[in-house]
């Protein structure tokens, strides 16, 4: 695998990542001598919101005055004007081996930066009991081929938001046990009851591009299978299975039954437009926004006799191969990850923590409503496809997705999805 093929695929990446724009303690290069005999190491990441990046800046400043005169980290925070700022600061360096020590990149794209040689593997530096202690998707998410690379910074989730004054008009009691969820069927029922008057049953489109990805490919886990096999090599026989099939056709048919709005507008559930949500953390800080609205969560809806899961992902950081310093790099990565970071960065930007026992510290996921994001995120979650070809497949996963849901034949489009990713697997990384 050379690493120019990383150069043409992530110009193809669907990133739901951080945005803005900004620059803090800025440097380029990799590696050196800094603070009289210390190693300096330099750090990059896309900008995301103040509160998270004044997490970043705390704890780097933490980090660099625990280890005054041993490890001086500059951290660079990449200035997102286009949704590709980021990454094609990342390709000129890669081209230039002028990586930074250590990098932030999109889970998804963590297989591809592997398999490309951009980072490094990091086994050597986490010990079993440091590894046991993220939630299991961020170690799904993190490896590649039997190795570990690249911790996440926090958890995602998505839920099953309801509004509570439509659920008790209809005398229905969302499920707050996990062992009781909703299937899809239950769903359906939900939906068909409510959408009615102005009011979808649920809303459930946050954009065709990542979203359709992240969200819908576990209807295809719930059933026992995945949209590509377990090493990532295929995804004939898996996208396209028959379980593949049952759950693309079960999206259209809530969409030819008009039980959501393809095109939604953004705050159609804050509003009460919408019975149901599929959504996550980051939605519950807007709802304050709408007093009338009176919100609770269940738990992501499973097929029939199905596997309980849910969706996950989070950024991460890694050991970039251009590291001179991959020792030192390494403890920038486990402190920025450890259970103090992992507990501030949840509570600053209302996202589940990376880390099982940051939970101690984070009480409000121990009650409703959040206990079910908690419940999700440590026992059932799983991340996506872990493969180098990822943004091919989530791209022509979208595009399937969204023509099944204005009615293009199931079968034939997730047929196009297996062919396309298998050539481009088998051009770009087959042995």
């Amino acid at each position: 695998m050379k690493k120019g093929i990383l150069l043409s695929l992530l110009a193809l990446s669907l990133l739901a990542g951080c945005s803005g724009g900004g620059t803090q303690n800025a440097n380029s290069g990799s590696g050196g001598q800094g603070e009289g005999s210390a190693v300096e190491l330099t750090f990059w990441r896309p900008q995301a919101s103040e509160v998270e990046d004044n997490v970043y800046v705390k704890r780097i400043e933490e980090f660099n005055q625990a280890n005054k005169g041993k490890i001086h980290v500059k951290m660079e925070v990449i200035t997102r004007g286009n949704s590709f700022a980021y990454e094609d600061k990342i390709n000129a360096a890669v081209a230039s081996h002028t990586l930074p020590d250590v990098l932030a990149m999109d889970g998804p794209n963590i297989a591809n930066y592997a398999a490309s040689e951009i980072i490094i593997p990091l086994d050597e530096y986490f010990s079993k009991e440091d590894l046991d202690d993220f939630v299991p998707s961020i170690l799904q998410q993190g490896s590649y081929q039997g190795k570990f690379y690249a911790p996440g910074l926090n958890e995602s989730s998505v839920v099953l938001f309801y509004n509570k004054k439509i659920m008790a008009e209809h005398g229905i009691t969302p499920p707050d046990k996990i062992e009781n969820a909703w299937t899809w069927d239950d769903w359906y029922d939900v939906m068909k009851k409510t959408s009615k008057d102005g009011v979808f049953g649920t809303n459930m489109i946050n954009d065709k591009g990542e979203w359709m990805t992240y969200a819908f490919e576990q209807l295809w886990i719930s059933g026992g299978t995945d949209i590509v096999n377990k090493e990532g090599t295929t995804a004939e026989g898996f996208v396209n299975s028959p379980q593949g099939v049952e759950a693309a056709g079960f999206l259209q048919k809530l969409a030819n039954e008009k039980l959501f709005n393809i095109d939604p507008k953004p705050t159609e559930f804050e509003e009460g437009k919408a019975a149901t949500k599929l959504g996550g953390p980051w939605n519950i800080p807007g709802f304050k926004n709408y007093p009338d609205l009176e919100w609770g969560i269940t738990y992501f809806p499973k097929k029939p006799g199905g596997i309980q899961t849910a969706p996950s992902g989070s950024w991460a950081v890694g050991v970039s191969a251009d590291s001179k310093h991959p020792k030192e790099a390494a403890e920038v990565i486990k402190w920025i990850t450890n259970k103090d970071s992992s507990t501030q960065l949840a509570q600053a930007i209302s996202m589940p923590a990376s880390r099982k026992s940051a939970f101690e510290s984070l009480t409000e996921y121990n009650e409703l409503p959040l206990r079910i994001i908690k419940e999700q995120v440590t026992g059932v979650s799983h991340a996506r496809p872990v493969t180098p070809a990822y943004p091919v497949l989530t791209q022509k996963f979208a595009e399937a997705l969204t023509d099944i849901m204005v009615g293009a034949d199931v079968k034939k489009s997730l047929d196009n999805v297996a062919s396309t990713y298998d050539e481009e697997y088998k051009r770009n990384f087959a042995e």
